[in-house]
């Protein structure tokens, strides 16, 4: 028996998507050849790896095994490619990192300077993600690092993925300057009930967090613009269209607004993610230090800031 590597990564996405015509789309191939290539791997593993369910596939727990092995193997695989890479460039080559809008200012071009200066022949590409896409988008081999938020779902615990702790992030309300609560040390989600809301985009880890919290709260927002560019929200706040709830990092001071701790929101925790057979690699152990690095004098620098503007009230 030979099993085919690149059968065994379409059997992996069919895993993961659930569907041929999803296998089909995502590696841009006809469902027609997709269905032909996991028919001639199940011939070559001389075991049923699919039943019908209906008019549709599903995995046998052999099929699952199989499954769980290709993983590995491809890991393995693309880890002996990248480490043949590695040995004769160094830290060097082209690197694709991803982040969710609110990180690549702070942290990840911070580190992209930093390593710039170590290692010049370092090119990193940086790509904007939602934080919901940025495991599949590790998987589908699209990135090779993603900064995301931990949301405490589970969805960073797959299969083959190393999670680096970087930083929190604080939940701020925003305001008007001259709203009611602009001078209060804290705000509670339902001193803003009767206010019109700004929120991000529906199916968002934002879009749906701040919701869920204000009917736990015991009310419904009533919301006045949904947006993808947290600039954008903080505009209609400060033309005093709304309120918003906001991570410090996505809501950076400016005049005429005011950000004050929501009560009982706890802080976003913001990780590093990566394909466990990619952390050998010298080139990635590169720039997870840079971010760690990044992400810690951050801290710091927002700790004595914080300290500061205590002894000045």
């Amino acid at each position: 028996m030979t099993l085919n590597p690149w059968r065994l990564r379409l059997l992996d996405v069919f895993d993961r998507v659930g569907t041929v015509r999803g296998v089909a789309a995502e590696l841009r191939l006809s469902p027609s050849t997709v269905s032909q290539q996991l028919a001639v791997l199940e011939s070559e593993t001389g075991a049923q790896v699919f039943e019908r369910a209906g008019r549709s596939l599903r995995l046998t727990p052999t099929g699952r095994m199989l499954v769980e092995r290709a993983r590995d193997l491809r890991d393995h695989m693309d880890s002996i490619e990248a480490e043949l890479r590695d040995a004769t460039t160094g830290v060097a080559g082209h690197l694709r990192v991803a982040g969710f809008a609110s990180s690549i200012e702070p942290i990840l071009i911070p580190a992209i300077h930093e390593l710039q200066a170590q290692h010049p022949r370092l090119l990193i590409e940086i790509q904007e993600i939602e934080p919901r896409a940025s495991t599949t988008a590790l998987h589908q081999g699209l990135c090779d690092i993603v900064i995301t938020v931990d949301e405490e779902d589970g969805s960073l615990l797959a299969p083959g993925i190393a999670v680096v702790p970087l930083a929190t992030d604080p939940m701020q309300v925003v305001v008007p300057q001259t709203h009611r609560v602009a001078s209060w040390d804290e705000v509670r989600l339902a001193e803003l009930a009767p206010d019109r809301w700004a929120l991000d985009l529906p199916g968002t880890y934002l879009g749906e967090l701040v919701p869920r919290h204000c009917r736990a709260e015991g009310f419904e927002p009533v919301v006045a613009g949904r947006f993808s560019s947290y600039a954008v929200v903080l505009a209609h706040v400060a033309a005093g269209f709304s309120v918003a709830v906001l991570p410090e990092l996505a809501a950076p001071l400016r005049p005429g607004l005011v950000r004050r701790p929501v009560v009982g929101l706890a802080d976003r925790r913001i990780v590093a993610a990566v394909r466990r057979a990619g952390t050998a690699r010298p080139v990635v152990a590169a720039v997870l230090e840079a971010l760690r690095h990044v992400s810690g004098s951050r801290a710091a620098d927002h700790g004595r800031t914080e300290l500061s503007a205590h002894r000045i009230r």
